[in-house]
Order: structure tokens, then sequence, then C-alpha cells
């Protein structure tokens, strides 16, 4: 039998609700509109929901006492920045506040041969394999810069300037990192093969460091992932952000998808381009337009992988040679309260780790209308997936109170791994092949060519909108939930030298979720992300103010002490 404890609280508007399922035998799907083993808060939206959300809250700290001191850091160009990285791994600098737009890329540098030595942290990008097509990383060059060997560190800035040409790595000897009020741009070109493989640029790689919080930051599109995790990074935020373009046939003159177009209709016009495998050719020759061309330009396809190989169950070592055991296991990811616009797939997409994901919205909207009515982009584009919650390897996500606006697949992938191999090479496809997922989504809302629903993806036996793109084996899951999983004796295995039989997988369904969370209500998402979500034209804060991570205002501190009074009492 499956139980089900409910304890709530109503204070004027707020209302706190706690519910978990013990694990039992497989039931029929009863009605669930929150996430078990959690603390949820829902509430209308205020200063509070400021305060550094979900798992980075268990590990990054305010930094506003360091304000007109040493170790607070103003920056106006790349040269600039590269010394405050530099001295940051050193322990004198804990704040870079940026005052103006930086552009990082390795011709734009120029660094001569001292400085190379000197800033070693930061390297030129290879080259796309089928060369540039966006004139402004030609003039620019990219970068890969990595933050190496710091505790502690905030990088943002009070007015939303922007980094460009460089893909930022946080690495696994770093901890305690918080990135706010920055736009990232201009690391994205057409790729006329239409196959988003022929390099690798990304905003954010989260590489296996530890206390992480991304907040009221803005990301374009980038050529490969937006902010990917990997090598057991654990405890990371990503809150309040913008994701993505509209899909728009008069885009900026001045931005990438403008400028990659525009070169791409040169070479259509000289002929320079080979009817046989080009994409552009293929949609101009058959009647799209430049402009509409544009407008389907404006879409990112992968946006955050966790977990960047099946390969990483056991013995990662970071950059410092310091071994961790399991490292997949240990990715553990919170998406609140960003807004996401003509994106594809993975969000997230996480192996063997766990993922929180709430109150987001997500539309696909814009681009669909593209792919509906132009013919010649619906026949050749290949850019038509719109997925979300991908849980891999063993991995849990759960969803609380999101939008998805024209998602096809709002859940992908497979309960038993063994059902969704097709992207696994050996023998991982054989050793993971008894994993069992864990994918939820509650009190959240899906709307697409379907039609539309409100509700949890466990309604009707897992039969529903929001489950159209997973696989079940034979719906154990439903209405079980484990917080994480555990291979058996991985402590004992070796990642070079993998065991010959499949793995065996244990389940913690006891587990509780180690923060307690807000939400606004599902009808307020929308509005309230559209709103609040991205740089500072919709946030206005002071230096000091941005380098707090807690916005308690009055009416949430006199409830924080029930709130942790209903936690111990209930858990």
């Amino acid at each position: 039998m499956m139980k089900k404890v409910l304890s709530s609280l109503v204070m004027g508007s707020l209302l706190v609700t706690s519910s978990y399922i013990v694990a039992g035998s497989k039931v029929e799907a009863a009605v669930i509109a929150s996430i078990p083993n959690t603390i949820k808060v829902e509430k209308s939206y205020d200063t509070s929901f400021l305060s550094v959300p979900g798992y980075a809250s268990l590990g990054v700290n305010d930094r506003s006492s360091y304000v007109g001191t040493s170790y607070y850091r103003t920056i106006s160009n790349g040269r600039e920045f590269l010394q405050a990285i530099l001295d940051a791994s050193k322990g004198t600098v804990k704040v870079i506040e940026v005052t103006d737009n930086i552009n990082l890329g390795w011709t734009e540098l120029a660094l001569d041969s001292t400085e190379k030595s000197k800033y070693s942290f930061i390297t030129n990008y290879p080259k796309p394999s089928n060369g540039f097509t966006n004139p402004l990383l030609i003039a620019s060059g990219v970068t890969k810069l990595s933050i190496s060997n710091v505790d502690g560190l905030t990088i943002f800035s009070t007015s939303g300037k922007t980094i460009k040409h460089a893909e930022i790595k946080l690495q696994g000897s770093s901890n305690d990192i918080v990135i706010r009020n920055l736009k990232f741009d201009e690391m994205w070109q057409w790729d006329d093969s239409g196959k988003h493989k022929e390099v690798g640029w990304s905003f954010i790689k989260v590489n296996g460091a530890n206390n992480v919080w991304i907040d009221h930051c803005k990301f374009s599109i980038a050529a490969d992932g937006m902010i990917d995790m990997e090598n057991g990074a654990s405890n990371v935020t990503f809150s309040w952000n913008e994701f993505g373009l509209e899909a728009t046939e008069d885009p900026d003159k001045g931005s990438s998808i403008y400028k990659s177009i525009e070169y791409m209709e040169q070479k259509y016009a000289a002929g320079a381009l080979d009817p046989s495998t080009s994409v552009y050719y293929k949609m101009r020759n058959e009647g799209a337009t430049k402009n509409q061309i544009m407008a389907y330009a404006a879409y990112h396809s992968k946006v955050h992988l966790v977990g960047s190989g099946d390969k990483d169950y056991t013995n990662y070592v970071s950059p410092t040679g310091v071994e961790v055991k399991d490292g997949n296991q240990r990715l553990r990811l919170t998406m609140a309260y960003n807004r996401y616009t003509n994106v594809g797939q993975r969000l997230p997409m996480i192996r063997q780790g766990a993922g929180h994901v709430f109150n987001n919205y997500f539309d696909n909207s814009t681009h669909q209308n593209v792919m509906d009515s132009v013919y010649a982009i619906s026949k050749y584009g290949g850019d038509t997936l719109s997925r979300g919650v991908n849980a891999r390897n063993g991995a849990s996500i759960a969803a609380d109170t999101n939008v998805y606006n024209a998602f096809n697949e709002p859940l992908i992938g497979a309960e038993r791994q063994g059902d969704d191999t097709g992207n696994m090479s050996a023998p991982f496809n054989e050793l993971f092949k008894d994993a069992i997922n864990h994918s939820l989504i509650v009190n959240s809302k899906v709307i697409n060519s379907s039609g539309s629903y409100i509700g949890s993806s466990w309604d009707n036996n897992g039969d529903n909108l929001f489950t159209k793109g997973i696989t079940w084996y034979d719906k154990s899951t439903i209405g079980k939930w484990a917080w994480s999983s555990h291979i058996v004796g991985v402590e004992n295995m070796s990642k070079t030298n993998p065991p010959s039989t499949p793995f065996t997988f244990t389940y913690d369904y006891n587990e509780q979720l180690p923060y307690a969370y807000k939400t606004v209500p599902l009808n307020s998402v929308v509005p309230t992300v559209v709103k609040y979500a991205g740089i500072s034209k919709k946030v206005e804060f002071s230096a000091a103010y941005w380098l707090k991570t807690n916005y308690m205002d009055a009416y949430s501190n006199a409830y924080s002490t029930i709130e942790a009074e209903s936690y111990n009492k209930n858990h």
C-alpha cells in the first residue's frame, strides 16, 4: 500500500505543504500536487525569492562585507579581468565587479608571450571543423577560461554588462562561486551541416566545482551547451536567468544571428555553397527568405548537460589529483525561476545525479511558429526538438509548478535505462541497462499541438501529455520517489576497467530533499518569471546587495522559525 502523509500550515496567504510516499508495491496513481520527501512554501512573489535557492544554498556565502576592502576588484576590460581571476586563485580577490562589456576572444586579447605564460588559464579555442561562419568570431577568436583553486568568489555587475567570446570553466578545485547579473553572448554561429557537432562552445561549464550559484544572468544562444555540469559538480543552482532568444525576422544588426546569416547569404548569392550538403542552400533554394532563416536560427538545441559521459560512474580525479568516488552520482542541480525561450532539449539531462526544477517557464512557441509557417524550413530544418526532463543512468529529476509552452515531450527517456541505450556505447549500454530512472512533474502545465494539461506526470497511471516522450518499463516508479541511487560496490570499481556484468542499483526512498523551497502559484509563473528573470533591467541593486545571498523580508523572517519547526516535526 502507498502511504501518504500531508501536513499543512496556513498563515495569511502563506501555505506550506510537505508530503512523502514511502516505498511500497506498485499501486494505482493518485492525484499528487507535491514532490514526495520535500518541504514547499507557496506564496506570492516578494524579495525573499531573491535569496539563493536550492542546492547552492547549502554552500555559497554572502560577500557584501568585502565592499570597500582590498578583496574587492573593479574591472572594465579583458586584461583586468584576467588579472583579477589570477589574484582570486591566490586568495587576494573575493569579488570581481564588471563595470563595462569585456571581450575575451583570443584574437581580441592579443596576449604577448609573457602574458600567455602569466595567464595560462586562458587558451585559444580550436576553430570549428568546418570553419567560421560568424564574422564577429572571425575577428575576435574564441577562448576557454578556467577558474581553478578558488575558494569563495563572486563575479557580478550592477548594470548587467556583457562577457563575450569565452567559455568559462569552473574547475573541480574551485568552491563557492557566485555569478550574477551578467550577460553572456557571441558564442554561436550558423552550422550549415545542421548537426550542432562542429564545435563545443558553451557559455559556462561547471567542470567539477562545488557550491555554484548562477543568478539573474542572460544567455543568448551558443554552439553547444548553455551551462553544462560534469566531473562530479555538486550543489549548483541556476535561478532567475533568461536563456535563449525569441524568433524574429528582424534581429539586431550587430547580433551573431544577423552577422552569421548575412555571411551565409553572401556565400549563397556567390554560388559558393554545396547544394548537396548545405542546409542554408536547400532552405533558400526552396523558398525560405534570408530573414525567415534568421528567425529559425534563434534556437538553442542543447541546454544543460549534467554528467558528460556514462564512463564517469566512479573514480573521478580532480585537476589537483584528488580522487572523488562516483563522480556522476555526486551531481546535484536546482533550476528555479528561469525563463527559457526556443530551446530544444536537456532541460536538464542528468546522468546518475539529481535535479530539482521549479517555477520555470519553457516557451518554444515562436520557433514552432517558424517551423509551421515556412515549408522549406520545416523540410530541411533539423531543429525540431522540444524536450524537457531527461533522467539517465539511475538519475532522479523532479519538477514542480512549471509551464511548458509548445513542448511536445516535457519528459523524455525511459524508466528503465535498458530501453533507451541508442546513444550509449559499449560496455555502458549493458552496464546501465538495469538502472531505474526516476522522473516526476507535479502541479505543472503543458501546452502543445495535442492540447493542454495541468497536473502531474503520475496522473492516470502515467498516461498524460507530460509523458509522451517517456518509455515506461513496468511503471514501478509511479507512486514511489527516490532522490538518489547507488551502484552496489562502486567504491571498489575502476573507471578504466569496468565490470563485465550489469550494475546493481539501490534507491533511497526515504531520503529528504536537504532544503525547503518556495514557489509562486502555477497561474503566476509566467507573469512573474517574465517580469523578474534576467539582468538588472529587472532588479536594480547596489553592489552590496548583489553580494548578498539572503533577502528575507520581515514577513519571511517571521515565518522562518515556523518553517524549520515544521520540517523537523514532519521529517
